[in-house]
Order: C-alpha cells, then structure tokens, then sequence
C-alpha cells in the first residue's frame, strides 16, 4: 500500500487528469459537464478515491468499467430513432475554429481545429492525457523502489504512440 502516492494538492499543481487525477481525489471528468449523449442520462457522477497511490488509481479504474457498462446500457434505451441529426458537409472557413473536450479511459482529451476554406485545415492539436500525466507520473515515482517502478507506470496507463508524436 502507498506506492506510488501523488496527493490532491501535486495532482492539482500538475494539471493531472482522468483515473489518475480522480484517485487523488480529484472530481473532475468531463463527462459530469452534459455534453453529447451525457446530457440525457438520469444523472453522472465521477468515480473518486482520495487513496493517492497505485490501490487507489486501480480501484478508480476498476469501478469506471462497470459505471460505463451502465452508461451504455442507459443511453441504447434513450437513443433516439431516426438519421443523424448534425451531417457535416462543406470546408470550414477560413479563421473559423473548434475546440472539443472529451473525456477517454485515461482522460481528458483536447482537439482543437482551425480551418482555412479549403478542405485541409490551418491547424490541427490534440492534447492528449498522457502527455497531461506524464508530471505526475514524475512526481509519483520519487523516491519509490526499483521494483514499484512498472507497476506505478502501468497505473496511468500510458499511451507512448501519444507521446511520441
């Protein structure tokens, strides 16, 4: 117990995010805001832990894959029939711009856009939660032991192709 620790107060200070933010007692998850089919579930509440450390990271882990069996299950039987109700056609305009926040197994994830009037955009960034993560995971591996070292990496389930962009 208590490998790999990384308080609220570090997990805060180091913008950490998803399961590894939540496990230092963080509420934060993107979700909880309403936004896309999130909106029409009878209500979301982020999986916490204040544990701190590698338990706890695993525990939050563990509770979210039963919570999003339930979300799915909830949103299929509200799902609307019927086409799509948004096509998206045309070239974005030129300045025009879009940011979206989403919240994936390992955490927030930011895509920004900007558009130039053709059909290849301006710019195109993706900040993904591993790079987010990855100060903590710094943080939560000082001072530990040689061989907690895998197990407190695996823990924030890094993504390296996310990294290596």
């Amino acid at each position: 117990f208590e490998v790999g620790c990384l308080s609220k107060e570090d997990a805060s200070a180091l913008s950490c995010v998803g399961p590894f933010a939540r496990a230092s007692g963080i509420p934060e998850d993107v979700r909880s805001y309403g936004y896309g089919g999130y909106g029409l579930l009878s209500g979301f509440e982020p999986i916490v832990s204040d544990g701190c450390d590698c338990l706890a990271r695993v525990e939050v882990r563990t509770k979210e894959v039963v919570q999003s069996i339930d979300i799915i299950e909830e949103i299929i039987s509200k799902m609307p029939a019927g086409e799509i109700q948004n096509k998206v056609k045309g070239n974005p305009g030129a300045g025009a711009q879009a940011v979206a926040r989403l919240e994936q197994p390992r955490g927030e994830c930011i895509y920004f856009a900007k558009g130039n009037g053709t059909k290849y955009l301006e710019r195109f960034r993706i900040r993904t939660p591993t790079a987010e993560n990855i100060a903590g995971l710094v943080q939560a591996l000082q001072g530990c032991k040689l061989a907690d070292v895998p197990n407190i990496i695996l823990t924030i389930d890094p993504c390296i192709s996310c990294m290596e962009r």
